[in-house]
């Protein structure tokens, strides 16, 4: 018997879903570390929370958690987790019994910064867009921003004070030009940008109270982007792996050593961004741009992507994949461990 696979954006249609939802990533979609990092949860498509050591890397809990798992997050002291669902809602549960404090819907396309107990979520719609600011310990709203227009991602920087959104800007169909042929890697991707038609809208919030510090017009856009902000430089992520570092009013495009980013991760200090594919994955050092490429070992059957990062306090990363399985990641880009989750 023949077997047909379906789109998940088909799938999505079938059972009713707004588009603006998260698609289930497939597998295991997030690991969160505790700030003393001694306990790791993992959790995807399973909708079970699952409670590692750290140490060791093994199972001590599981927690069924009914709806797929998206992103996660610790507030600074360990003593909640935050998590967003495929719903694109906030759940805040207490790390002691992992019971659900409190529920908030609307608020994906999370950032936290845990440092300064602030996530960031976002009400997106096609015009218009409410970010709103949450303390991470109680769920409690701090602050929001409305935004005309529909946004795409939100970062938040380490210490919580400033806030970049990225929106969708106005496409312009005549600005289209025919890449040329004879452009090749990222010259051509550079051209593609600019002559695309499309362009973002980047602007810079204060948090929590909202107040704009700036908005420009820029030529990059990209899907399912993620946003480092540091002090100098921001940093936009994207799936087809083709980046954007902005400073001082300059874009610059880069991509990693991976191929598509399937996966995407940005450090609770801002120091470092992980992103990953089909087996390879890239260390990035935000200061620089420095670059470390490591591959999982092969697993037979279907092919296996990164799909998710999380950072330990000391700059140690934990990936997650389709074949829910942990990879231990050095501070210079080294696997040092994969175990399965089950």
């Amino acid at each position: 018997m023949k077997k047909i696979f379906v789109l998940p954006v088909i799938f999505v249609l079938l059972l009713g879903f707004s588009l603006e939802a998260r698609v289930p990533k497939g597998g295991l979609a997030d690991a969160a570390v505790t700030p003393d990092g001694k306990t790791i949860v993992v959790g995807g498509d399973s909708r079970v929370l699952y409670v590692l050591d750290a140490s060791s890397l093994t199972v001590k809990k599981r927690i069924w958690f009914k709806s797929n798992i998206y992103e996660m997050e610790f507030n600074k002291d360990g003593s909640v987790l935050v998590v967003e669902d495929t719903s694109e809602s906030l759940y805040f549960l207490d790390s002691r019994d992992w019971q659900v404090l409190k529920t908030i819907p609307k608020a994906g396309l999370m950032s936290a910064a845990p440092s300064a107990d602030i996530v960031a979520g976002v009400g997106s719609g096609y015009k218009k867009s409410t970010v709103k600011f949450f303390s991470m310990s109680d769920g409690t709203q701090k602050g929001q921003v409305e935004f005309p227009a529909k946004v795409t991602a939100v970062g938040l920087d380490a210490a919580g004070k400033r806030l970049l959104l990225l929106a969708n800007g106005p496409k312009n169909k005549e600005a289209k030009n025919k890449t040329p042929k004879e452009l090749k890697g990222l010259d051509r991707d550079i051209f593609r940008q600019k002559n695309d038609g499309k362009v973002s809208i980047l602007a810079e919030f204060e948090v929590p109270s909202g107040k704009k510090i700036s908005e420009k017009t820029i030529f990059y856009s990209t899907s399912s982007p993620v946003i480092l902000v540091d002090k100098k430089m921001t940093y936009i992520l994207g799936y087809s792996n083709v980046n954007a570092k902005i400073a001082g009013g300059k874009i610059t495009l880069f991509k990693s050593k991976s191929s598509y980013n399937y996966g995407m991760g940005v450090s609770p200090d801002r120091k470092a961004m992980l992103v990953g594919g089909l087996r390879s994955g890239t260390l990035i050092n935000a200061a620089n741009l420095d670059m470390v490429a490591f591959k999982v070992d092969k697993l037979p059957g279907w092919p296996e992507y990164y799909k998710g990062f999380g950072f330990a306090a000391d700059g140690t990363g934990y990936a997650v994949t389709t074949a829910y399985r942990l990879v231990k990641i050095d501070k210079k880009g080294v696997i040092e461990k994969t175990v399965p989750i089950y």
